[in-house]
């Protein structure tokens, strides 16, 4: 059986290390249909989201993911959200359409798509992100997506 020196020791200890580190810090958020801005506008068309489920896409800002999401409610409505809340989101998991629920990846909290309003329950609640229809096409302001950076 092999000996272990101090130095065997230290080096496999420094391995481990690197690699707990690398791989904390390679958690991504998912990558979605990316979508870019046009004169500070990101513009999904109405057709291709009005549908009754959930639409995931990405912005790239800085070398970041920012996510979000196109939902329609019970109304017909549409609305955006960051695909994150204030409680789950370091954990970058994120939500996803399960039938007719959105449900937390990390924390397995469900919320209703026909429901009008989602509210911040028990710690979990997708972020709302300024949105509005115009001209056919949900548009969203590139600096309001810019500032949930912060969450991905």
């Amino acid at each position: 059986m092999p000996a272990c020196d101090a130095g065997s020791i230290r080096t496999f200890f420094v391995v481990c290390t690197l690699l707990a580190l690398f791989a904390g810090c390679s958690k991504l958020p998912a990558a979605y249909q990316t979508v870019s801005a046009e004169n500070g506008r990101i513009r999904i068309p109405v057709g291709e989201v009005n549908d009754g489920k959930v639409h995931f896409y990405t912005y790239k800002n800085s070398g970041k993911r920012i996510n979000f999401f196109i939902r329609t409610d019970g109304t017909g409505d549409l609305s955006a959200y960051f695909d994150a809340c204030y409680t789950c989101y370091k954990h970058k998991k994120g939500y996803r359409q399960e039938g007719t629920d959105i449900i937390c990846n990390e924390c397995s909290m469900k919320f209703k798509l026909a429901e009008k309003d989602w509210r911040y329950n028990e710690g979990c609640c997708p972020i709302p992100l300024k949105s509005s229809v115009s001209g056919g096409f949900i548009v969203i302001m590139a600096e309001h997506i810019e500032k949930g950076a912060k969450l991905f």
